[in-house]
């Protein structure tokens, strides 16, 4: 058990930059979480695909085929889509996915 955890903090190191931040700590602070929320009424279904895209960039490795999943259901409302594209397009937000989605493959 032991071993695991060392191997989980080892992760993390490598995945620092030069800032110190761990990649996955660097995409969640810039999602757009309380952007998203403000834009739908609090009963809106996509407050749930919100926190479950959050939830899932809080991984220590994200499964990108759930993000993408995720970033969909996302896109397909009206009051969401240009918030969600601008940041998923972002060629930061895609370098830091590829980073954390890749390593170990």
């Amino acid at each position: 058990m032991r071993m695991d955890k060392n191997d989980d903090i080892r992760t993390e190191v490598e995945a620092a930059d030069a800032t110190g931040m761990v990649a996955n700590q660097e995409l969640l602070a810039s999602f757009p979480a309380e952007a998203l929320r403000g834009a739908v009424p609090p009963s809106h279904h996509a407050r749930a695909s919100i926190d479950r895209l959050e939830g899932e960039l809080a991984k220590g490795r994200p499964n990108r085929k759930s993000l993408e999943q995720h970033v969909s259901a996302l896109r397909s409302v009206r009051e969401l889509e240009a918030t969600i594209a601008n940041w998923w397009d972002s060629p930061t937000t895609q370098r830091i996915i590829f980073d954390l989605t890749e390593i170990g493959l």
